[in-house]
């Protein structure tokens, strides 16, 4: 059997081999590790190498829901060392905004609105991309089991883009 990495996948790959993170490709095969533990370039520059560890096995992606515009992709949760990190797939892609930003909230998408977005919310960041996979780091001290969603909002005029349940 043979295995083919994707152009972004073999980026990622030769940016951990130029930082010296050493995984058991043997165990879990080239394509499992390319895709799964590290989904994006911005983790591998900023972690040093004794933190990197496999995500839970159990980690399961999650599509997300339009409220105002449309999202295609979905978004997963991984854990990698003592950092929880919010995934988004390489297929995620929505509408361009002024303001957009990623948030972790207390309500479930069902009874997110824009005006509730922020509300005992943590901003997460800026939209990294309307289109492709990015990656946000919870804050140290934040818990996840305290939150139901993660959204995408318009901060400046308070619509809510759409999101994923997370709990």
């Amino acid at each position: 059997m043979t295995l083919k990495a994707s152009p972004p996948a073999k980026a990622r790959l030769a940016t951990l081999a130029a930082i010296g993170v050493i995984y058991p490709v043997a165990a879990l095969g080239a394509a499992l590790c390319a895709t799964t533990m590290f989904s994006g370039s911005a983790y591998a520059a900023e972690a040093p190498a004794a933190v990197v560890q496999m995500a839970k096995a159990d980690a399961q992606p999650v599509s997300f829901q339009k409220k105002t515009y449309a999202l295609k992709g979905s978004v997963t949760v991984e854990q990698r060392g003592n950092r929880t990190v919010i995934v988004f797939s390489d297929d995620f892609k929505t509408k361009k905004g002024p303001d957009l930003k990623v948030f972790l909230s207390k309500h479930d998408i069902a009874n997110a609105t824009g005006d509730n977005a922020t509300t005992d919310a943590v901003r997460l960041g800026a939209l990294q991309s309307n289109k492709g996979a990015q990656e946000y780091i919870l804050p140290e001290g934040v818990n996840l089991t305290d939150f139901n969603s993660v959204l995408v909002h318009c901060e400046a005029f308070s619509k809510l883009w759409g999101g994923a349940d997370v709990s």
